[in-house]
């Protein structure tokens, strides 16, 4: 009887983060893992071919590892010169550019969206967009390549270029602007998802998306392994992973996009988002449906202004979307609140994750023994929220 409906790609991203997060122990537990993973897959009743597979990743992996350690100083800081060659020479005229139509805020803010750079953001608007549940906008993910991979798109379309040369075109965009945003593990997992949708689209091929993020995860944690402890890394497959495993669900009993999708966004960061910054905004869900569209389109207008040279006045539109957008973000982070204060120990992030695995449409089990392990899972979770 089949237990779960999980991908060849799913099982290889769980070897590779078994084995970095094993020699991050320590050499003789991963000794110990490659030992049982043989063992395992001495009895598994796959093809061999897979087997070998597996084994090559795990000692990629662990290799990568190794390496890594030795040849990066401090392989733990993921960090880049944003003044740096071409990197610096664009980022250094947007930074010219935005304040000649908008105020200084509103172009810090701007800036912060379009390359995920928040040092020029002062502390206390980076409090009240995290109060506000609208910290994603400032970090370049799957939401800002997407839109990006979507513009580009359309113009391509209306420009009449063949569909078999837009991927051609798309992927050498959005790879420059990963590096413009200094390889961000957010920014190089969205881009890598993106350039598999499109393939598998040119090819009339649909892509299934727990595969291609188990891909995106292989990839990064291949040439990056210390991406493994990563708040950056671990948040944004959690809110892809969040959307994979609950967004139809919810979808269900909400019949609305905006809302179900960060209602599933929330629950798949929620154990990582307490038990980095120990905090819950309260409002989230509802600046996300109200201010979300007016920093989107404040984005959209901010990238054509850039992109064109000479259709700077445009960001004049953005102005006063961004001085609403502050002002609510300002009301909300003034109130006690705002946020709720929580926090919980790393087994409760494994709990929770394995409560939200059984419970999704991947884990075939009885209803009965299905939702009495979750409930389970879930409790022992609340547990260790009180304790």
């Amino acid at each position: 009887m089949k237990l779960c409906n999980f991908r060849p790609l799913c099982w290889l991203a769980l070897i590779v983060v078994s084995a970095i997060g094993s020699a991050m122990l320590s050499a003789q537990c991963a000794l110990v893992m490659a030992v049982v993973l043989c063992v395992v897959l001495w009895f598994a009743k796959v093809p061999d071919e897979f087997k070998i597979v597996v084994l090559t990743v795990f000692g990629v992996a662990v290799l990568s590892y190794v390496l890594t350690t030795c040849l990066v100083p401090n392989p733990y800081y993921h960090t880049y010169d944003p003044n740096a060659g071409l990197r610096g020479v664009v980022r250094g005229y947007v930074r010219w550019y935005l304040p000649m139509f908008l105020s200084t805020d509103n172009a810090n803010l701007i800036y912060a969206m379009l390359f995920g750079d928040k040092s020029a953001l002062t502390w206390g608007l980076r409090n009240d967009f995290s109060a506000s549940g609208l910290a994603h906008m400032l970090a370049v993910s799957g939401l800002h390549v997407g839109l990006l991979f979507w513009v580009v798109s359309t113009l391509l379309k209306v420009c009449r270029v063949p569909r078999r040369a837009h991927v051609w075109i798309v992927a050498p965009l959005l790879i420059f602007y990963a590096y413009l945003c200094g390889w961000q593990y957010a920014v190089m997992r969205a881009v890598i998802m993106c350039l598999v949708y499109a393939a598998a689209k040119r090819n009339l091929r649909v892509a299934d998306p727990l595969s291609v993020l188990s891909l995106a995860a292989i990839i990064i944690l291949l040439i990056f392994p210390y991406a493994l402890v990563s708040v950056s890394f671990l948040l944004s497959f959690a809110c892809v992973l969040g959307i994979i495993l609950w967004y139809q669900t919810v979808y269900r009993v909400i019949p609305s996009q905006v809302v179900a999708m960060y209602v599933a966004v929330t629950l798949g960061s929620l154990p990582f988002v307490v038990y980095f910054f120990g905090a819950v905004p309260v409002l989230g869900i509802v600046t996300n449906v109200i201010l979300v569209p007016l920093l989107v389109l404040s984005f959209y207008l901010g990238m054509f202004a850039v992109s064109t040279f000479v259709c700077g006045a445009v960001l004049w539109l953005a102005e006063p979307l961004l001085n609403f957008v502050r002002w609510i973000t300002r009301a909300i982070g003034q109130l006690p609140w705002a946020t709720i204060h929580v926090s919980h120990s790393f087994p409760a992030v494994v709990v929770y994750l394995l409560g939200s695995l059984i419970l999704s449409r991947f884990v075939f089990l009885k209803p009965k023994v299905k939702y009495s392990l979750a409930a389970v899972l879930f409790t022992c979770y609340l547990v260790f929220l009180v304790v």
